[in-house]
């Protein structure tokens, strides 16, 4: 199996872990380019950390990685209560180098390397490590030469208060704020003495003058047309924008990671209340529910959810019409290993365990703007 996964384009920091195994290949020679490249994947994939939604579904697709013969995993020792991925490493064989380069496109750039390295050492006193953490990290940026890349990396020790990743990449590389996503472990070595910044969780928080209970949702359209009063059942719930896995990150619930904005009618009076139960763990305005889309990934979101807010259930005023709907007429079946989505197995919600999950499985998946006449 070689064809390359439609979803990789959707996950950088694997395509950043396959790229580092080439820049490893890259920079073997001889006898050494017939070893396999081992890696430890939480330093690689530091998203891992996180131990939200968005590392089980990205552990998911590193398995699913290891199903196309591309890697094979390594368990490392964890207690059962620890994830799988606790001490794990990752190995690629020499075999799968020719696989990786034709998913990437990349032929074999032992010269480009030579140079990287070149330029790393040329200005090694700039790093606290010497540079060591970058000589096999090449970091690529259109016709900017090595030199170039690297010299413009070493400005960051430059860098005199607290800025974010997407702060110092723009800074650093020519108004370019994504170069160094994915990379805050490379930035963590080669200067530790910054004082980089996470970026807070910006959410939405929607608050009718009396709340008789939360109600998350995951699309855009779906908060917006509930905020105005669509569908009727949702008007006395306080409406939270849970957009894709941002809300069930690790550090959602705390100050420092999220910033709330706050609209409608409550939005003065109930606000104190509001932001005691989320960052205080304070008494909710009533019972927690989730609303999203018809699909793997939103029952993912959905179990994520219940680690972080509790006993969060699927709203079964969404959910009831479109599981008829897609009982009735099914569903796309793009395929849900081709659109990056991993069966959660099990939510913890017994409507979403029962009903929501198995009718995925059987008739396919449906997207939460279809209209319904809610």
């Amino acid at each position: 199996m070689d064809a390359r996964p439609v979803w990789l384009d959707d996950e950088p920091e694997l395509l950043a872990l396959l790229n580092a195994v080439l820049d490893r290949f890259d920079h073997q020679s001889g006898e050494t380019r017939q070893k396999s490249i081992v890696f430890k994947v939480e330093e690689h994939l530091p998203s891992l950390a996180s131990a939200d939604a968005a590392a089980d579904q990205r552990w998911a697709l590193l398995q699913m990685l290891k199903r196309y013969g591309v890697l094979s995993i390594r368990s490392g020792r964890r207690s059962v209560y620890d994830p799988e991925w606790q001490a794990a490493k990752v190995a690629f064989a020499p075999e799968s180098e020719e696989i990786l380069r034709a998913w990437l496109g990349r032929a074999p750039t032992e010269r480009a390397m030579q140079a990287w390295r070149r330029a790393v050492l040329s200005h090694a006193l700039a790093f606290a490590d010497g540079g060591a953490a970058l000589l096999s990290r090449r970091i690529v940026i259109g016709d900017r030469t090595p030199d170039e890349v690297v010299a413009a990396l070493a400005r960051s020790a430059d860098i005199a208060g607290p800025a974010t990743l997407r702060q110092l990449s723009a800074f650093a590389f020519w108004g370019d704020s994504k170069v160094l996503d994915e990379r805050g472990d490379l930035v963590a070595a080669l200067f530790p003495q910054l004082d980089v910044l996470d970026r807070p969780i910006v959410v939405a928080v929607h608050l009718p003058a009396r709340a008789d209970g939360i109600l998350f949702i995951e699309n855009q359209d779906t908060y917006t047309a509930a905020a105005r009063g669509t569908p009727a059942q949702a008007q006395d719930l306080a409406l939270v924008y849970a957009s894709g896995f941002r809300s069930s990150a690790l550090r959602i619930r705390a100050r420092s990671g999220a910033l709330l904005h706050f609209a409608g009618a409550g939005a003065a009076d109930a606000r104190a209340a509001f932001e005691r139960w989320w960052f205080d763990a304070g008494e909710p305005a009533g019972p927690c529910h989730f609303w999203g889309d018809l699909d793997f990934a939103g029952m993912q979101i959905l179990k994520t959810l219940r680690q972080r807010f509790g006993d969060v259930t699927a709203w079964r005023c969404g959910y009831e019409p479109m599981l008829a709907v897609l009982r009735q007429s099914g569903g796309h079946r793009g395929g849900s290993e081709s659109r990056g989505q991993i069966d959660p197995v099990a939510t913890g919600c017994a409507f979403a365990d029962e009903a929501l999950l198995p009718a995925i499985r059987e008739y396919g998946q449906l997207d939460q703007e279809l209209p319904m006449g809610l």
